[in-house]
C-alpha cells in the first residue's frame, strides 16, 4: 500500500538524527554477520556513532588514483566500506599504496609529487 516504510531505530541513530523512514528501495532484509566466517565485523562500525574523530581506520585497498592540479590523489576503501579520495602525501606510508603501484608497474611512485 505504500512505498516507504517508518522503521524502530536504534537510539543511537535516532539521537544522531537519523530520519526513520525510508523508500523501499533503501531497504533490504538484514542478514546477520556469521562471526565463524567473519569474525569481527560489527554492524556498528558503518554508522558514525559520535565516535571521537582520533579513532583510526584501516584501508582495505587502494581502488584508483588520479591526478588533480599536478599531484596525485589516491582512492581509498576503508575496511568499513567506505571509500574516499585521499592526497596522496596522505597515504604515501601505506603499504596498500606501495601494493597498488606495484601491481600497476610503477616502479617510482616514492618520487610523486606530494
Amino acid at each position: 500500500e505504500t512505498s516507504s516504510y517508518t522503521l524502530e531505530l536504534p537510539k543511537d541513530l535516532a539521537d544522531r538524527g537519523v530520519h526513520p523512514t525510508f523508500h523501499v528501495e533503501w531497504l533490504r532484509r538484514h542478514v546477520p554477520n556469521d562471526d565463524a566466517l567473519f569474525p569481527l565485523r560489527d554492524s556498528r562500525a558503518w554508522y558514525d556513532m559520535g565516535e571521537a574523530d582520533d579513532i583510526e581506520w584501516l584501508v582495505d585497498e587502494i581502488v584508483g588514483h588520479r591526478w588533480v592540479d599536478g599531484k596525485v590523489e589516491l582512492h581509498v576503501r576503508w575496511t568499513h566500506g567506505d571509500t574516499t579520495w585521499k592526497s596522496y602525501k596522505d597515504c604515501k606510508d601505506l603499504a596498500a599504496v606501495d601494493e597498488y603501484f606495484r601491481l600497476r608497474g610503477v616502479r617510482h611512485w616514492k618520487s610523486l609529487p606530494k
